[in-house]
């Protein structure tokens, strides 16, 4: 069998051949004064360069700036780039260096192949690699791995001098989403918004008045308050997370994040897997630190009500709701409404519910308290609020035995253990610090130094827990003035710079004004009232034949 061989033969030229469509990509990963030079430079290199050269034709020219070159799919000029080719308006690709065009081998590679697969080739200038050539790919998946380790130890340096200016106190924030300030003459110094902490200010208080993240966040957004991120939606996600945030009350933790793969940037919380770093008073405060300490009280307490399946998830939007307490069993009421006769009552959790599934108590464990009509409660509850101009001397007291005494002791011990806490820290220092644990001495300090800051945090939960009180007997006091017609009834007070202020301060230049027609002409309440429920009572305690109304500043009163 003979086999012809039939010789290749040249493409039968047509004319003159077309100049290739070039597009040319560049790329700079910071946006410094140094790399903005280097992007200028690229751009003009590639414009001369294609133009100049006939038998290339300028197809445009890509350029990311500012932005790592790990992820592709964060780079929208580079995709725009692809998509030119795959749309086949591209013949050839210039760019600078393997670097440049990405520094994630996996993306590399994907992206080097597809467009090998469309016939356009990429031309690395500082490597001087053709992807149409043989020997090409080999040579690109060594520099491409190459690359990718670069930027993994450029990663590594970058998070060690993040980390080295924490452990000098040097915090970043995130200016562009975090509300009530902004940058200062340093990236690590904050300048307080006047508009913005205002803002900030009455979250803190219409939480620790009873309300709800959720019922803030309609409020704010009802009355088109700018959110953080830009516009005016608001959720109750973000109203916690400032709540949360300790920067409020003048103090700075760092690190409270992380990220885990410097390919995808991935973040994950730190929980114990990093180092914190923590400083007190780093910067001007825009709410007091017992305000911030008595909000973080009551997150808690908020917490544990919605985890204990005994009692009702707290809710502010129905005021009775996880406020009715069973005064035989100590669970909450659970609401009930009977459309067909207009009726409306209120059950303790331990009696035999409407559904089977609601039962969570274990057998044997049911109450069997009366049901109340929630039109008695209201009624009970506008007797109490009435009979509060009789406790006003009890209210007085009360008030001033708090703000004076009890503060004024707790302040005291809180002096006497930050001195000592002060004295061990010198000693602690004096023997070595924490670089000489090992020593009998040292190990002693250290552990005397953690029991005394043990001590002084207790003592500041105790002192919010207090100054709370007085703060809420001053409130109280005021609604009793207002209903007897004395003069300095509540009203709407004006905030002004200096941005903080003393807890007791806080309130009375923050609160807002009691509505209007509350009262009838002799000072008595007319009708149950919502709001009021929520910003005085603490709970209502249901008895046989009586009901206790517990006000927040551990005042009760007992109606029928």
């Amino acid at each position: 069998m003979a086999v012809q061989v039939i010789a290749a033969t040249s493409a039968k030229a047509t004319g003159p051949s077309k100049p290739l469509r070039t597009a040319a990509y560049c790329r700079v990963s910071t946006d410094t004064d140094e790399q903005e030079t280097s992007y200028e430079a690229q751009r003009t290199h590639y414009l001369t360069r294609i133009t100049e050269d006939p038998a290339l034709e300028l197809a445009g020219i890509f350029a990311d700036e500012g932005i790592t070159g790990t992820q592709a799919r964060k780079r929208p000029e580079f995709l725009r780039m692809i998509a030119e080719c795959e749309a086949g308006n591209v013949d050839l690709v210039i760019t600078k260096s393997i670097s440049r065009f990405a520094r994630n081998t996996l993306d590399c590679l994907n992206y080097i192949r597809k467009l090998k697969a469309l016939g356009i080739p990429i031309i690395f200038e500082k490597e001087s690699i053709n992807t149409m050539e043989s020997s090409g790919e080999v040579l690109i998946t060594i520099l491409a791995s190459i690359a990718q380790q670069e930027s993994a130890s450029i990663s590594a340096n970058v998070r060690m001098g993040i980390e080295f200016g924490f452990q000098e106190g040097r915090g970043r924030l995130n200016y562009s989403t975090f509300l009530g300030y902004r940058r200062g003459a340093t990236p690590s110094s904050y300048v307080i918004v006047p508009d913005e902490a205002r803002v900030v200010r009455r979250i803190y208080r219409e939480f620790l008045e009873g309300y709800s993240p959720y019922m803030i966040a309609r409020w704010l957004e009802a009355g088109k308050v700018p959110a953080p991120a830009g516009g005016s939606t608001w959720y109750a996600s973000t109203v916690r997370s400032i709540l949360r945030n300790e920067k409020y009350c003048g103090d700075l933790l760092m690190q409270k994040y992380y990220t885990v793969d410097f390919l995808t940037h991935k973040t994950v919380k730190n929980e114990g897997q990093r180092p914190q770093y923590f400083v007190e008073n780093d910067h001007e405060p825009i709410v007091p630190k017992d305000v911030y300490r008595q909000v973080q009280g009551e997150l808690r307490r908020r917490a544990k009500l919605a985890s204990d399946p005994s009692k009702l998830r707290y809710g502010a939007r129905l005021a009775l709701n996880g406020r009715l307490v069973c005064g035989k069993c100590g669970r909450t009421l659970k609401r009930y409404v009977k459309p067909s006769r207009h009726l409306t009552d209120w059950r303790c959790r331990g009696r035999a519910l409407v559904k089977k599934s609601d039962v969570r108590e274990q057998p044997g464990s049911r109450c069997d308290c009366r049901i109340v009509r929630e039109r008695a409660v209201w009624g009970a509850v506008v007797r109490a609020f009435n009979r509060l101009p009789g406790e006003r001397d009890h209210i007085v007291v009360m008030a001033h035995e708090l703000a004076v005494s009890e503060l004024g002791r707790i302040d005291a011990l809180l002096t006497r253990e930050r001195g000592q806490a002060e004295r061990l820290q010198g000693r602690f220092d004096e023997v070595g610090g924490s670089e000489r644990m090992e020593s009998p001495e040292a190990g002693f300090l250290h552990a005397e130094l953690a029991e005394t800051q043990d001590r002084i945090n207790a003592l500041y939960a105790e002192r919010a827990e207090c100054a709370n009180k007085a703060v809420k007997a001053q409130l109280l006091l005021e609604l009793v003035n207002q209903m007897t017609g004395v003069t300095g009834a509540e009203e709407a007070t004006s905030e002004s710079d200096p941005a903080c202020y003393d807890y007791e301060d806080f309130f009375l230049r923050t609160r807002k004004p009691l509505p209007r027609h509350t009262f009838s002409a002799s000072g008595k309440l007319v009708a149950f009232n919502n709001d009021f429920v929520i910003r005085y009572v603490d709970h209502i305690v249901v008895h046989e034949d009586v009901y206790e109304v517990h006000f927040k500043p551990s005042l009760v009163i007992t109606v029928a």
